[in-house]
Parts: structure tokens; C-alpha cells; sequence
């Protein structure tokens, strides 16, 4: 690495001046925090360096974000190896990829497919979630999904240091997403010139964070980043039906990016549900710090699964997920990082996270008698009442002030009747206010909860389904609950029956919740207590098992809540997110690179004719957990079709299965930095697991 200036740091050993010079222009910009990082494929583009990763406060620069928004590669690997291959000519096979998949410049689907109608439907939801109209920049934006384009995009079939044959494919957003781009960089520049900003380049414009135009550009240039990300998926569905066809066997996808098994239970705003049925659909899921975001959830198709098991206070958690999936832990300092299935070490504690509590939450009084009439009450044809005894009369009785008929004494017990029989037999509606929430739930652990000596309060139910609805209840406001756990008890009858408990969270209750003097004497003694909030991590071990797979698609966290409160995480390059880094949340804009925090897992392409790379990025600070996109050019495309000719593309490509023509002699591999210098270059940024080298190479004119 090269401090090229307080605000520049480099990790390009090729870098010719005139990309150091641009780069020291974007790099001198008010608003760089802490400084621009230039990664190892470096190389002249529009506005700001390709290669380069720019935090920003306070602003975007759209041609730092680039034309081709949200272009990233996707890889699948398959189960067939090079002897499944060997015996069979590939020409048909990239043809065959040729027809299904329309290429170059200008060249789009005749019709929306049926593969492609879903997602152009997710698609138009985000849009009008975006409130802008994509048909504005492109009228046939929807014929564009599922094509290639040209330059140094491509749909290779490659094949690893095992011989296993993967499915590799690089594109970005086509027309639409070029079109968004350059009406943003317009208005960018506009701005500048009214405010009389002298700029050292003129795609340096920028837009102001809290205006209408930052916040226009940022919606729409994510939607942008979601075309892209689907455009390569319904490209690499109609790649994978080409391969069935050809080798007249399904495909298995072995090995993708991020996905849990069907199974696994995710948590909604409306509750916990199996992520499988949630696919295809858009959901509000709970994401880091509380907050709630609606996200579409998709299948990845079928790969091969890892069996994870966790603890927490004695009970054990069993998870499916892919080797790659991305896990968000917590050090024993309270650090966080990030590993894959496959890296996950038993001991290391998963991260996770809570819904918000409201502010100035509140016990609802009538609420919170309602709760102790459903708990403790009866119900007596249409009409309800509720018996007091001991400390629950001098703690509760005064919430029913009001309510029901005056107090009749029977003994030693004091009833209320004329209650609303609904308060026996019906719960409120997680849409009530908050503190009606708030209130029902300390009602209802009056009656039928418990603090024990170490200050952990259990609400017991004989009914599970009550207690579903008291962890929907507490996550509406923002208490966390510990997994339902079953005992069998006696004394209830002629035979054991089922008593089902669970515990909330003291960390998220106040004194005032509890509303009998014991319960809250209790608590109060024992709230210190250390409280096991977070998973461990028991064994990792693969099942051999290849089942369909899911996984949500977060903005900006890309990360999201499975069951018992266990946060997750879920490969673009251009596109800017939203990160914290050095101390300050920055807007970050990777151009032409792509994330590399620890543990996560990318996609380094190389050239037509040269290796790529599957990386799992080591999270290097100083280079703001990036890492290169590629080899990054050497010539500009001119220079190489002067330095080159046909003949030299040949000698490049043999042994590849390829389309022969001049039109791809400026894609020639020495047109591009040598892909091994910038691996070295890249050894602290990125881990390789795996090097490809391509036996069929598709690409547009």
C-alpha cells in the first residue's frame, strides 16, 4: 500500500499518471472522509477513477458511482466436473448461450419471458415504492432484464483448481440504469453552476445530502442497483437451462452467495415465518439497530447446505445455510465481524438484533386490566369478571377503578364482574397504540407471569399460541423475548399437562411493567444480572444435502432477523451504501470495486482468456473493506486495437471456446493490467478460495 497523500492511499502497483493525477483531483474534494482508496485495477474512467472507492459526508458524486449502476458478477458452481464435460464439443453450448441470452449494445428480449415476468413485477413495485417511473428513461426497460450488453461483460463457464465447472457471469444494469445515471451527473452539474462551484473536473459535480435531488438520485439509483442484481439472475437461469439441455441432466447450484434453506424462520412485522414462504414477495423485516424495512426475499435455486448449531441459556438452535452465507458475530470486546457458514468456529457468539422501543412508553391502565382479565379473569356468558387475592388485590384492583361493576367481597377473594366478555376472550391487535401493548402485556404478566430470584421474569401460558402473541406483542414494542420453551406438569388434571413458558428480556423492561410489589422487588434486585441476549455458535459441519434455498435483499444494512433475533447478513460493484468508517457514517461508493469486509464473499473476474477469482474479503480498514473488481484496463480501447490484432486474440484464447471475430480484439486479455499483479497487489485485501478458468467465453459486440 502507497499513502499517495493524507487523503490517498494506493494499493496499485501499475498506475500511470494520468490515473494518479485523477485520482489526486477526486481525493482533494471538501468532502473525502477519511481519504479515497485506489485498488489495484485502478484505471482512467469518467469523473473518478475505475477502481477506486470514495467516502463521502454529506454528498454523492454520480460519476463516481458510474454509468453502469450496480455492474457485479454472480457465480454458480455446478456439480459436473471436466470429465462431464470432456466428451462433448462446447461450440453448441455457447451457442446456445448466444440465442438465450441477447447481446451487445441495443440488443433486448423480443418479449418479457416467463422466467423474467416476476421480476419485472418486483421490479415495478420498487419503482412505484421509489415513486419515479422507469419507462421515463427507458419505454422498454422491461425488455431489457435478462440481457448482456457489450464491453467487458461476459457469461463464461469455467472451471476451478478442482476441475468443478461453475457458471460465471458479469453485467450491470444496461440502458436504463446508463440513462438514470447521466440524468443524475446533468443535475449534478447544474447544481454546481448555479452555486458558482469551481470544480477541478467537471464530473466531480455533486449533490447535497438533504436535498431533493441527493434523495431522487439515491432512491432511483438503487432501484438501478436491484435491476442489475436481477438482470444477472435471470441471465444465469436461462445459462443454467442451456446447460441442462446440453448435458441432458437438472443443474445443482452447489455453490451460491448467502442463502438459508427453506426452513428457516424469519422475523416479519406480522410475525415469524418459514423464509421459504415468504419468497417472491416483499416483507417489512426487522434489520440492524431495530429498525423494520420492507425487501423483497428470493429462492437461489438448489445448492448444498451446512448444518449450524447454536446454543443460548441451555437451549439449542439448529440452521441450514449455504457454505457462503454471510454471518454477522460480536467479539468478546463487543467488536463485530463477519465470517461465512464455512469459516464459522464453535464459541464465537452470532450478533443480534431488537425492534426499537417506542418513546415514552407507557403503561395503558384500562389495557393492562384488560391483560389481567385475559390471564386471570372468566368468563361468564357474554359478560366477564376477574377475582383478586392476596398482593395481586392491592397491586391490580386499582386499575379496574371505573370498569365493571363495583368490587363484591366473597371471603377472602374481591370480584369484579360486568366486565367485556372480549377482554376473557380476545387479545388486542398488534396495530393498537403502543402503550395499549405495553399495558396488556403487564396485565397479562400479573396474572399468569413470574419474576424469578435472579430477576428474569416467565410469563407461563397452557396455551403456545398465547405466548406467539406475547412475542409479536413485545417486538411491536421493543422487548426482546428468549425461544417458548415446554414442561410437562402435574396437578391439573388426571394427566401431565402441557405448560409452555417464556422469558423476556430485562434489559428491555422498566420497574413500572411490573405491577405486582414481589414481581417488581425482584426485578429490581436482579436486573443487573448478566443476560444472554446472543447465539453461540455450537458446530458447523456439511450435510451433503443440495436443497432450494432463500435469502432477503436489504438496502443499505444487508442484514435481517431470523427467528429469536439472530441478525444476519445477505455482489455489486458501482453503487454507493450507506457505511460507518474511521468513526463517521459516510456515503461509500465503490467504482469498480466491490465489498471485501471480512468474511464475505466476492468475485474477481479477470479477462477474456485470463483466471478469475473466488475471494472472501479480509476486511482491511484502511482500504474501506474493498477490494478490486478486476484486472482493470492497461490500453483504452483504441490503443488496443492499434497495439493488436485478430491473430493475437487468437493465440490468447487457445483452448477456449470462444466467438472469432475483430470485435472483441479491444477485449483482448493484454489489453488488461496482468490479473496476477493485481492479485498480489490484493493479498490484504481479499482471500482467494478459488481460481476459474474459463472453457466457454460469451460476450455482445
Amino acid at each position: 500500500m502507497e499513502q499517495i497523500s493524507k487523503r490517498l492511499v494506493n494499493w496499485a502497483s501499475i498506475l500511470d499518471p494520468g490515473t494518479r493525477e485523477q485520482a489526486e483531483k477526486a481525493a482533494r474534494m471538501p468532502f473525502i472522509y477519511p481519504h479515497l482508496a485506489l485498488m489495484p485495477d485502478a484505471h482512467l474512467g469518467k469523473g473518478a477513477t475505475v477502481g477506486s472507492v470514495i467516502p463521502t459526508l454529506g454528498a454523492i458524486i454520480p460519476a463516481a458511482v458510474g454509468v453502469d449502476i450496480g455492474c457485479g458478477m454472480i457465480a454458480v458452481r455446478t456439480q459436473f466436473t471436466l470429465d462431464d464435460f470432456r466428451p462433448r464439443p462446447l461450440a453448441p453450448l455457447r451457442e446456445a448461450i448466444e440465442h438465450a441470452v441477447p447481446l451487445s449494445a441495443g440488443k433486448y428480449n423480443s418479449r418479457v419471458t416467463d422466467t423474467a415476468r416476476e421480476r419485472v413485477e418486483e421490479l415495478t413495485r420498487r419503482a412505484e415504492v421509489a415513486g419515479f417511473d422507469p419507462g421515463r428513461y427507458a419505454g422498454n426497460w422491461e425488455l431489457q432484464l435478462g440481457t448482456l450488453g457489450s464491453g467487458n461483460h461476459f457469461i463464461e463457464v469455467t472451471l476451478d483448481e478442482a476441475g468443478r465447472v461453475w457458471l460465471f457471469l458479469h453485467s450491470g444494469s444496461r440502458g436504463v440504469g446508463n440513462k438514470i445515471a447521466q440524468k443524475h451527473i446533468r443535475i449534478a452539474h447544474e447544481q454546481c453552476r448555479r452555486r458558482w462551484i469551481d470544480l477541478p473536473d467537471p464530473d466531480l459535480a455533486y449533490l447535497v445530502e438533504g436535498e431533493d435531488e441527493f434523495w431522487h438520485y439515491i432512491r432511483e439509483m438503487r432501484w438501478a442497483q436491484e435491476f442489475a442484481w436481477l438482470n444477472r439472475e435471470e441471465m444465469m437461469d436461462r445459462v443454467v437451462a442451456c446447460v441442462a439441455e446440453w448435458t441432458g441432466g437438472d443443474v445443482e447450484r452447489r455453490e451460491v452467495v448467502n442463502c438459508f434453506a427453506g426452513e428457516t424462520q424469519v422475523i416479519t412485522r406480522t410475525g415469524t415465518r418459514p423464509i421459504e414462504a415468504l419468497a417472491g414477495g416483499v416483507h417489512e423485516l426487522l434489520t440492524a439497530d431495530g429498525e423494520w424495512v420492507k425487501a423483497p426475499v428470493r429462492s437461489f435455486g438448489r445448492q448444498e447446505v451446512h448444518e449450524v448449531v447454536l446454543s443460548r441459556s441451555g437451549v439449542i438452535k439448529t440452521l441450514r445455510a449455504t457454505a457462503d452465507h454471510r454471518w454477522l458475530l460480536r467479539s468478546r470486546r463487543g467488536h463485530g465481524y463477519e465470517a461465512t457458514t464455512a469459516e464459522l468456529k464453535p464459541g464465537e457468539r452470532l450478533q443480534s438484533t431488537f425492534p426499537r422501543r417506542p418513546a415514552g412508553l407507557a403503561v395503558d391502565r384500562e389495557a393492562a386490566a384488560r391483560g389481567f382479565v385475559f390471564g386471570d379473569g372468566h368468563r361468564v356468558g357474554n359478560r366477564s369478571y376477574a377475582d383478586f387475592r392476596g398482593t395481586k388485590e392491592s397491586a391490580v384492583l386499582p386499575l379496574f377503578e371505573g370498569l365493571g361493576r363495583p368490587p363484591r367481597t366473597y371471603g377472602a377473594v374481591k370480584r369484579i364482574a360486568g366486565l367485556p366478555v372480549e377482554w376473557k376472550t380476545e387479545r388486542p391487535s398488534l396495530d393498537s397504540h403502543p402503550d395499549v401493548l405495553y399495558g396488556w402485556l403487564a396485565g397479562y404478566f400479573a396474572a399468569d407471569g413470574d419474576v424469578g430470584t435472579t430477576g428474569r421474569p416467565t410469563l407461563a401460558s397452557a396455551s403456545r399460541e398465547n405466548l406467539e402473541f406475547v412475542r409479536l406483542a413485545c417486538q411491536a414494542v421493543g422487548i426482546g423475548t428468549f425461544g417458548i420453551r415446554t414442561r410437562m406438569s402435574t396437578g391439573y388434571g388426571p394427566e401431565p399437562t402441557a405448560r409452555h413458558l417464556v422469558g423476556l428480556m430485562r434489559g428491555d423492561l422498566d420497574p413500572e411493567f411490573f405491577l405486582v410489589e414481589e414481581h417488581r422487588a425482584r426485578f429490581v434486585a436482579g436486573r443487573r444480572a448478566a443476560e444472554r441476549r446472543g447465539w453461540n455458535v455450537l458446530s458447523v459441519r456439511p450435510t451433503g444435502e443440495t436443497t432450494e434455498v432463500y435469502c432477503a435483499v436489504v438496502d443499505d444494512t444487508h442484514s435481517f432477523a431470523l427467528s429469536d433475533n439472530i441478525l444476519t447478513g445477505n455482489c455489486h460493484h458501482n453503487y454507493t451504501e450507506r457505511e460507518t468508517h474511521f468513526g463517521k457514517e459516510v456515503w461509500l461508493s465503490r467504482k469498480g470495486a466491490i465489498n471485501a469486509e471480512k468474511g464475505r464473499a466476492g468475485l474477481i473476474p479477470g479477462s477474456m482468456g485470463t483466471a478469475s477469482y473466488v475471494v472472501v474479503g479480509k476486511g482491511n480498514p484502511v482500504a474501506l473493506n474493498s477490494s478490486p473488481h478486476g484486472a482493470g484496463r492497461e490500453y483504452s480501447r483504441s490503443a488496443a486495437r492499434r497495439a493488436f490484432d485478430r491473430d493475437d486474440l487468437r493465440k490468447a484464447m487457445v483452448g477456449i471456446e470462444y466467438r472469432d471475430t475483430d470485435a472483441f480484439i479491444d477485449e483482448i486479455p493484454a489489453a488488461y493490467k496482468d490479473i496476477d499483479v493485481v492479485m498480489r497487489d490484493a493479498a490484504d485485501l481479499v482471500e482467494v478460495r478459488h481460481t476459474l478458468r474459463q472453457i466457454v467465453n460469451v460476450k455482445g459486440d
